[in-house]
């Protein structure tokens, strides 16, 4: 059975852009904060915020840790080639592996790009050997990252 496809969302307006703005900035601004700061009432921004959280435009709130102090201390992305048919459930599978923090499906050479965050080239090892191993994963390629030069983990507001 195909998935339902979402209904497009209406573009965020002023207020909307406003808060999302000072909460990429400080993430734990209190609701009082965030109606100073962007100038909008207190009640508006109470409901603005209840809104964009009903609605999915903010999914969720958390600590952006250093990885390398949680032990993580190797990075890589990885290329899938996965065999015709199953590309979502592989994605779906591996997306499990708590080593993994990002699941692209791509256009291009790969069918899937996968980020994953690890201990140390023993834990690499085991990743390829188990996750990456299964069926339906035709080839994979590793890149294991060097130097991290930039890593966003918030998003950003595009350009008005």
């Amino acid at each position: 059975m195909a998935k339902e496809t979402p209904v497009p969302q209406a573009p965020l307006d002023k207020a909307a852009r406003l808060l999302l703005r000072e909460l990429a900035r400080d993430g734990r601004l209190s609701h009082r904060e965030l109606a100073t700061r962007t100038g909008l009432s207190l009640a508006t921004v109470n409901r603005r915020m209840r809104a964009m959280e009903s609605d999915g435009t903010i999914r969720g709130y958390a600590v952006l840790a250093d990885p390398g102090r949680l032990g993580w201390t190797l990075t890589a992305v990885i290329g899938l080639r996965i065999e015709k048919g199953f590309v979502r459930a592989v994605h779906e599978a591996i997306a499990k592996d708590p080593r993994i923090f990002g699941v692209y499906d791509v256009t291009g050479e790969w069918d899937g790009l996968v980020l994953v965050r690890l201990r140390d080239r023993d834990d690499l090892d085991d990743l390829v050997k188990t996750t990456l191993s299964l069926a339906h994963i035709q080839r994979t390629n590793t890149m294991v990252v060097l130097k991290t030069v930039l890593e966003r983990a918030v998003v950003g507001m595009p350009p008005s």
